[in-house]
């Protein structure tokens, strides 16, 4: 009996590094193991590389714990390449129609992230300023 439970697969558990496998339905998803890229902050959904769509934790089988520094897998648009050295730091959406993506070239740490806070809120300024103008006349 505690053959068979060692031979079942563990769900969930997965770290952004870690090569998983997703198992829906009692059928194998992948054709390979994926690494994973983000983990949801409550725990539930992690995101692999190649793929926008979130996999419920509770399907994810690991197959190998990653590396203490995971890759960085940039996650392209179709038809917007990123350059050598690039990668894409994050995606979001910020509005109904409009989604920002954040390219870097280099480290990003604590210090230039309040370098690009400053950089944001001063173009924030700005735009308030033409939006004044523009009431104004």
């Amino acid at each position: 009996m505690d053959e068979e439970r060692e031979d079942r697969p563990s769900f969930g558990g997965a770290s952004v590094g870690d090569l998983v496998q997703w198992e829906a339905g009692g059928a194998l998803q992948f054709e390979a193991p994926k690494r994973v890229r983000f983990v949801s902050e409550d725990g539930k959904w992690i995101g692999v590389e190649g793929s926008q769509t979130g996999i419920p934790m509770s399907e994810v089988i690991v197959e190998q714990k990653g590396t203490a520094q995971p890759p960085v897998i940039p996650f392209e648009k179709p038809g917007v390449a990123l350059t050598a050295g690039e990668s894409e730091w994050m995606r979001n959406k910020v509005g109904n129609d409009t989604n920002v993506r954040l390219l870097v070239e280099g480290e990003m740490g604590p210090k230039e992230i309040g370098k690009l806070i400053k950089l944001l809120q001063a173009q924030k300024a700005v735009l308030e300023d033409d939006d004044n103008e523009e009431a104004a006349n």
